[in-house]
């Protein structure tokens, strides 16, 4: 090839093919660069969701550790009705109903936001998490007695619109056991023990 024409092939520039050609490259390079953003957007979300409903889960399960410091049956005498908190759902509202916790203020609330933080009355925040509770006593399948007096079987559900939306915590809990695909949701259960200082006097 002489220099002339190698200069005017070089002067030439890109032909429309190549261009096109170029072009298609990039877009199928930018659609699989796309996909990849969402799937890491999504996953994103449902990590950050579980490690927050995890979180409201085990304040929940201290909750009820602490509250069962004022079930302590003084002169052997039940006081879980009377001095507790949450716990006297064990026996208003006993297996298997899962409700939500009552809202005392500055204690806990069943509503939290976005960050896990407790919803009271007053706050404009979206409520993102609701919680469930559900205690369960342990009991003699045949005869139905109690076996262990001072033990008591703690569900906590955290749950969330898995679409992002806000949630509203009124919603029926049986709703949330029949919309899995809906709601996402965090168990945790634990064993709340009673108070049994007393009995060492």
């Amino acid at each position: 090839m002489s220099a002339a024409r190698a200069r005017r092939a070089a002067s030439r520039g890109y032909t429309l093919i190549e261009v096109m050609a170029a072009l298609g490259v990039l877009a199928i390079g930018a659609t699989g660069v796309l996909a990849l953003q969402k799937a890491t957007l999504i996953s994103n979300t449902n990590a950050r969701n579980l490690a927050i409903a995890n979180s409201i889960a085990m304040t929940w399960a201290e909750r009820l550790r602490v509250d069962a410091l004022q079930w302590n049956d003084p002169m052997r005498v039940p006081d879980i009705d009377s001095d507790t908190d949450w716990l006297t759902l064990s026996t208003t509202s006993p297996f298997p109903a899962r409700l939500p916790p009552t809202e005392i203020t500055a204690l806990g609330a069943p509503d939290a936001d976005v960050l896990g933080a407790d919803i009271y009355p007053g706050d404009t925040s979206a409520s993102a998490f609701c919680t469930h509770v559900r205690f369960r006593q342990f009991t003699d399948p045949a005869s139905g007695t109690r076996i262990w007096e001072s033990l008591i079987r703690a569900e906590i559900r955290v749950i969330w619109e898995r679409n992002g939306d806000p949630i509203n915590c009124g919603i029926a809990p049986l709703t949330v056991d029949t919309n899995p695909g809906r709601f996402g949701a965090v168990y945790l259960t634990t064993g709340v023990l009673r108070n049994t200082s007393e009995d060492r006097r």
